[in-house]
């Protein structure tokens, strides 16, 4: 039986980094290249693309709201380009996609970057045409240098490998717990979670929406684990299910609940001092893009700008002013991250992962939710709404 409680409106947890990564531009590192991959006379094309976007005088974003990407997208980057003007306009990618659209109809073009959750920058701009490739505006050699970057590439959420950019791989918590209630290392599987002492006792993030549909789709498609591991975790476990994530916060800090599955940020809960702590359990473990995937409207009038800001952002100082700043995991494998991101951030190349941030998946997870969704409606007592 699965409990459907009520919605708690109230702002989640973040940790904020306060401190700002200054840099100079002008002596960027050019690594070794890859065959093939030397973009001719990039030198004269960069210069040119430098004065050009000095002549546009700025470029104008929509991003994530969290202040360490916003005084990395507009402080840091106008460090850098002190004649590049940044106008920043933060909100939920719900909301900016909404903001776009309704301008699009009013034949308003005056954003150039939208930053933000691959699902509708894949599902409502670039399916509707509205983007323009990123990677032929790629041309420092340092960022084409396939040995800096995880698994050896570039990352592009879309099919064609060239409209939404990512930098950001974020790895999901497999269950946030109670520390005082689960000694570690008691957990170390999937299905320990099916130990009949912690019925009752584990809440989940509702399946049908972020994060925990995209963590519940790496279930589903592993042959150990499957429909028939998720139908008896949400069919045994008298699993509570809430669509609030302060709320769902609040009761495994508190110990009403020792285990939370999900996107709770237990991370942000454990640098309060909370009795909490993140579980990463062993096998396929899907990873997600964040909020940090760049699109280019293809009505952007600031093409330069926007131009100087993707490969400025690409490349090891931008990265590394991005991960002080965020503490979050960049997909640059040649820049430090011990000290900075937390160890179980950081993507391990032995390790096997689904980033449910392409475009693949997102069409595969968009085919799985009918599914989830009668797996809960058929568990829930009233509404599950």
């Amino acid at each position: 039986m699965i409990r459907q409680t009520p919605v708690i409106e109230r702002t989640p947890p973040r940790i904020f980094c306060t401190g700002l990564f200054l840099f100079s531009f002008l002596f960027l590192p050019v690594a070794h290249l890859g065959a093939g991959q030397d973009r001719p006379n990039w030198k004269a094309e960069w210069e040119a693309t430098l004065k050009a976007a000095e002549r546009e005088g700025r470029v104008v974003i929509y991003g994530p709201t969290g202040r360490g990407q916003q005084m990395l997208y507009t402080d840091v980057f106008q460090k850098a380009f002190p004649k590049i003007r940044v106008n920043y306009t933060p909100g939920r990618i719900s909301e900016i996609i909404s903001r776009i659209m309704a301008e699009q109809r009013a034949g308003i073009r005056q954003v150039d970057l939208v930053l933000g959750g691959t699902d509708l920058l894949l599902g409502a701009l670039k399916e509707k045409g509205l983007l323009q490739p990123i990677r032929p505006l790629l041309i420092l050699p340092e960022l084409l240098d396939t040995t800096a970057w995880f698994k050896g590439k570039l990352w592009f959420a879309d099919s064609e490998d060239k409209y939404v950019l990512m930098w950001r791989a974020v790895p999901y918590v497999s269950a946030c717990v109670n520390s005082n209630a689960i000694k570690p290392n008691e957990l170390k599987s999937y299905w320990d979670l099916l130990d009949p002492k912690w019925k009752g006792k584990i809440v989940s993030q509702d399946l049908r929406i972020g994060s925990a549909r995209n963590q519940m789709y790496g279930v589903y498609i592993r042959q150990d684990l499957g429909p028939k591991y998720l139908k008896r975790l949400f069919g045994e476990m008298d699993i509570t299910v809430s669509r609030s994530l302060p709320q769902i916060s609040d009761w495994v800090a508190s110990g009403k609940f020792a285990i939370a599955l999900g996107g709770v940020d237990c991370e942000a809960m454990t640098a309060k001092g909370l009795p909490v702590a993140p579980i990463f359990l062993e096998g396929l473990a899907a990873v997600g893009a964040g909020s940090d995937p760049a699109a280019l409207l293809a009505s952007a009038p600031n093409t330069s700008a926007a131009k100087v800001f993707l490969n400025w952002i690409l490349t090891r100082e931008g990265q590394m002013a991005f991960q002080k700043l965020t503490k979050e995991n960049s997909f640059r494998v040649d820049i430090p991250k011990e000290g900075i991101v937390e160890p179980a951030f950081v993507l391990d190349p032995k390790r096997d992962y689904i980033f449910t941030g392409l475009e693949e998946y997102k069409n595969k997870i968009n085919e799985f939710r009918p599914w989830l969704e009668s797996l809960i409606q058929s568990k829930c007592t009233g509404r599950c709404d």
